[in-house]
């Protein structure tokens, strides 16, 4: 059988408005569906992929200098699969009350059996106030 040559990378974005304070709660979060969309081959299956990258845009910093992220294969925030990353916010050129951070995470994950199949959820705090407006997780196959 011929070795696999080439990567196919694939993304999930929420949009939802999240409040983010100095503290994680399960409340606050983004689901993401890594299976929305994927062939039918793959659709009913865990997830075992390499998460690549994480980005988050913020659309009011406020006072707000970093953001920390934790990503969950449960809606509780109790089953960690990528543990607290912290990054500084790059605040827009024209507009600074914008901004956004980007982590580069390279992680193989595979979902237990007790997770639900497909879904990882990203818990987010900072040092201070501020409003996140859309999260992207980008993926690809292993």
């Amino acid at each position: 059988m011929p070795a696999k040559i080439v990567s196919f990378f694939h993304h999930s974005v929420v949009t939802d408005d999240v409040a983010v304070t100095n503290a994680f709660d399960a409340a606050k979060k983004h689901e993401h569906d890594l299976r929305a969309g994927a062939t039918p081959g793959v659709a009913g299956q865990r997830f075992r992929e390499r998460v690549e990258a994480i980005t988050v845009r913020l659309s009011a910093v406020g006072s707000a200098t970093k953001i920390t992220i934790k990503v969950c294969l449960d809606a509780a925030g109790d089953d960690i699969v990528i543990p607290d990353v912290e990054a500084t916010i790059a605040t827009g050129v024209s507009t600074a009350a914008k901004g956004a951070v980007a982590y580069s995470v390279k992680v193989p994950l595979y979902q237990s059996a007790t997770s639900e199949i497909g879904k990882l959820y990203l818990f987010l705090k900072a040092d201070n106030n501020c409003t996140v407006d859309r999260t992207t997780i980008t993926w690809t196959e292993t």
